[in-house]
């Protein structure tokens, strides 16, 4: 169903944002940025369309309620991201300072 035609169905257009939603979690928790990047873009390119339609007061004030969720949920996952963002950085580090190890023991073990 059209994302416009969603507005109409409130409860409908909670769930394909929802659905977003999801989707964008499991995709920072596997970190397949890609897909991070796509689902984004979609969910971007479907918002501009609700944006761009002509809207009554009340679906306005529908339309608003859900883009004040968007930006909750959008919190939640920059901090998902950061948190990812360090982890990463971490093994990161680790396999480095592992790897400088290593030359080091063989820079010795060939004396």
């Amino acid at each position: 169903m059209p994302f416009r035609q969603n507005i109409d169905n409130k409860p409908m257009l909670l769930q394909e944002l929802n659905a977003f939603s999801l989707r964008i979690t499991q995709a920072i928790e596997i970190g397949d940025w890609q897909q991070l990047s796509n689902v984004l873009a979609e969910r971007q390119s479907r918002l501009e369309v609700l944006l761009n339609s002509s809207l009554s007061d009340e679906d306005q004030r529908t339309v608003q309620g859900v883009l004040e969720s968007v930006q909750a949920m959008d919190r939640l996952f920059i901090e998902a991201v950061q948190s990812k963002k360090t982890e990463l950085l971490k093994q990161f580090l680790s396999v480095a300072q592992g790897q400088k190890v290593i030359r080091a023991y063989r820079h010795y073990a060939e004396f």
